[in-house]
């Protein structure tokens, strides 16, 4: 077991070591409106890509029924499920090999959010569940640790009330940050901290709070720091908390940068070391549009990305969600 450990462990982090790839990966989740709700998984790896075309060679690893369906990438493993679901499918592009949690609630709407904890090196799904037909309202909070021989869910305690996680969530040194709305409406940020199963509240962007509630902000891994990256008309703000400890943000604001664009894009991720932000066109069917802005030199480059299973999957009814994953690494975990 602690051969195991290490020698997995050593594998991680000399994939983490290595020089990051300028381009990132994608997952893709092609939503089938006929004859189901449905959802295609596929993950798609650089093939040929270069400054003049960007060709992807995509696996598919999973589906799901429902339309409502969620994604997360953290360190060499996906995970996945829908919120029509009740389902956790954790998958590992290296290894090929996907394992489905056990299910402990049959109450749909749950939210699931995954994490890992570098001090232990340890995996773990937080699941929260709100209760909205009981007439309390509870919220009932289960952790599950990935490897653990008990193989079960176990209860943990909220300690900041009732809330509903949405949006996307990002783990970042052991934390798990995501965007939650109150039962009272207002809306906040949370952290989750993998290790101590303990949550807290984060002081939101001074003058972004209204931001925090739109689907059109998106919190980002930068540079190692949480950053809340939303549109401003033409202009992109990008909020970084410098400090966690005195939970200090500031601003860095990219003038005209989506000037030309259409309103159907999204900001997937930003890449590391480069720090080029990289932003979907999620509306148009045809072709894959990426863009990549390089806030060093102020320039934003276009790209039309083919994948090998774009010709089989796409079709006119279809809609198709991307994520960039901007971190890939190699894991041998064995589920």
């Amino acid at each position: 077991m602690i051969k195991d450990f290490i020698v997995i462990n050593s594998i991680v982090n000399r994939s983490l070591n290595q020089p990051p790839s300028r381009y990132p990966h994608f997952i893709f989740d092609w939503r089938s409106c006929n004859p189901k709700l449905s959802s295609v998984f596929s993950y798609a790896y650089p093939h040929r890509v270069t400054n003049q075309e960007q060709l992807y060679h995509g696996e598919i690893f999973g589906k799901l029924n429902g339309w409502n369906t969620r994604l997360q990438y953290v360190r060499g493993l996906i995970g996945f499920w829908s919120l029509d679901y009740v389902a956790f499918t954790i998958y590992n592009p290296t290894t090929k090999q996907s394992i489905s949690l056990p299910i402990h609630t049959h109450l749909p709407r749950s939210r699931y959010l995954f994490g890992y904890d570098p001090l232990k090196n340890q995996y773990k799904v937080l699941c929260l569940t709100t209760k909205i037909y009981h007439p309390e309202r509870l919220l009932c909070c289960k952790v599950f640790t990935l490897g653990d021989p008990k193989n079960e869910w176990t209860n943990i305690e909220c300690g900041i009330g009732l809330h509903y996680p949405y949006g996307n969530a990002v783990c970042i040194n052991g934390k798990i940050y995501y965007k939650a709305r109150t039962v009272n409406r207002s809306y906040v940020l949370v952290c989750f901290d993998v290790w101590s199963q303990k949550f807290n509240h984060v002081q939101s962007p001074p003058d972004k709070l209204v931001r925090i509630k739109s689907e059109d902000s998106t919190l980002l891994n930068y540079q190692g720091k949480l950053a809340c990256i939303c549109g401003n008309n033409n202009d992109v703000d990008l909020w970084v908390m410098e400090n966690t400890e005195k939970q200090e943000w500031f601003k860095i604001t990219f003038f005209g940068l989506l000037q030309g664009l259409t309103r159907w894009i999204r900001f997937a991720d930003v890449t590391n070391p480069g720090g080029e932000i990289v932003i979907i066109n999620e509306r148009n069917l045809e072709s894959n549009i990426v863009y990549y802005y390089d806030p060093k030199r102020n320039i934003r480059r276009r790209f039309d990305m083919e994948t090998t299973t774009s010709s089989e999957r796409i079709r006119h009814s279809d809609h198709v969600a991307i994520w960039a994953v901007t971190d890939h690494v190699e894991n041998i975990m064995c589920f």
